[in-house]
């Protein structure tokens, strides 16, 4: 869509017989000549002036001087109609269409007026895939920025300092560490010629949180509830999906780094007791990083399987035989036999006498196996496939 602009100069027309004398046929002047102006194809007058600037109308009709000439008479932009005629001769002429069409508006940059939040602000970051750097911004690289004189490593600038109290008043010292500890104020300690971290990107994936502000999504985090006993570090989950070894635990009752140490069915052990007067059931995170905080960092590329990451029926290093006890009769007499003289011996049938139950059970003696895996436990790569470039934050 196109937009017009019209030019503030005044554009006027001056009109032709402006100080000339109107002849008769025998070449004399006439002196009761009289001038009339209309809008063209109309008979709705037409003000007329006496400047180049529009100012001084000129009454109508324009009379010419003892002479016989017309005054200087200046018309504004546009096609006219003009009767001039004596008193005593009636009209000489009267034309329409004279002067020229207004001048067209001139087409101008159609672009609008762009508000300023259509532009990167303060704080934004940027993917580019290559190494270089971009004027009005830093790299993402863990160095520091501060003023001219602080000796930051990033960028040392006056123009740092937007970018120094964004991340002052966004993130915590962790996050986004002050050399030298933080003062009172951003303004403070830039002035003072501090410098502020600028978090690292070097070797990272951007990811979401896992809440942004409409709860949690449970994609990168497990949210179950956890019944706990105040002062023990047992504890019963209602959903052992999803948890495992190592895990961070996030709820009420729980002291800050906390961590899942083993799972058994819903039994879970904890790192650490819950919290005095934490007995009872509070909905809690599992996560391997605070995955509702802006900024943390979690996760590893390299991950050695533990056993509890194996399934339930393999062995756990090492394979034992126990066979079942075995049950017999133990005979501890053993009778005579007498032949040939028809005498008293024992028959044939009883010749084991005195039987006593006895019961062996092996398992005292159990075998153990030794399942070993020369070269294992290696770490098991997760790096998904990715194209690296550098990061940049905004001044």
């Amino acid at each position: 869509m196109w937009g017009f602009v019209v030019s503030d100069a005044p554009m006027t027309i001056f009109w032709p017989l402006s100080r000339q004398q109107v002849l008769d046929l025998n070449g004399r002047p006439r002196l009761d000549l009289r001038a009339q102006f209309f809008d063209a194809g109309t008979t709705t007058p037409r003000t007329v002036f006496a400047d180049a600037a529009l100012a001084t109308p000129l009454g109508q009709p324009v009379v010419c001087d003892a002479s016989g000439r017309f005054p200087r008479v200046f018309l504004s932009p546009g096609l006219y109609r003009e009767r001039v005629f004596s008193v005593t001769a009636g009209d000489l002429w009267n034309d329409d269409g004279l002067g020229l069409p207004a001048p067209e508006e001139e087409p101008v940059d159609p672009m609008p007026q762009i508000p300023a939040n259509a532009f990167a602000i303060t704080g934004d970051t940027m993917w580019r895939m290559d190494g270089l750097i971009r004027s009005g911004w830093v790299r993402m690289n863990g160095g520091t920025i501060g003023n001219a004189a602080s000796g930051a490593s990033e960028r040392g600038d006056a123009d740092t300092a937007d970018l120094f109290s964004y991340l002052f008043t966004t993130f915590a010292d962790d996050l986004a560490p002050v050399i030298g500890g933080r003062g009172a104020s951003a303004s403070a300690d830039f002035a003072a010629g501090k410098r502020i971290t600028v978090p690292s990107m070097r070797g990272l994936l951007q990811g979401g949180l896992d809440s942004m502000g409409v709860g949690s999504a449970g994609t990168i985090q497990t949210i179950a509830s956890l019944e706990l006993t105040a002062g023990s570090a047992t504890a019963t989950v209602a959903t052992p999906d999803r948890i495992v070894p190592g895990m961070l635990i996030f709820a009420s009752g729980v002291n800050a780094g906390t961590t899942v140490v083993s799972l058994s069915g819903t039994t879970l052990t904890m790192s650490g007791a819950a919290a005095a007067g934490s007995t009872g059931t509070v909905t809690a995170r599992f996560a391997l990083f605070d995955a509702e905080r802006p900024g943390s960092v979690g996760g590893d590329w390299l991950r050695t399987i533990i056993n509890a990451n194996l399934p339930l029926n393999l062995p756990d290093g090492s394979a034992t035989i126990d066979p079942a006890a075995i049950s017999f009769e133990k005979y501890t007499t053993l009778q005579t036999l007498s032949f040939g003289d028809g005498g008293t011996g024992s028959s044939a049938s009883a010749i084991w006498q005195g039987a006593t139950p006895v019961t062996v059970d092996p398992a005292a003696s159990a075998l153990t196996i030794s399942i070993s895996n020369p070269g294992g436990g290696r770490p098991l790569p997760q790096l998904p496939p990715m194209r690296v470039g550098t990061f940049f934050m905004k001044l």
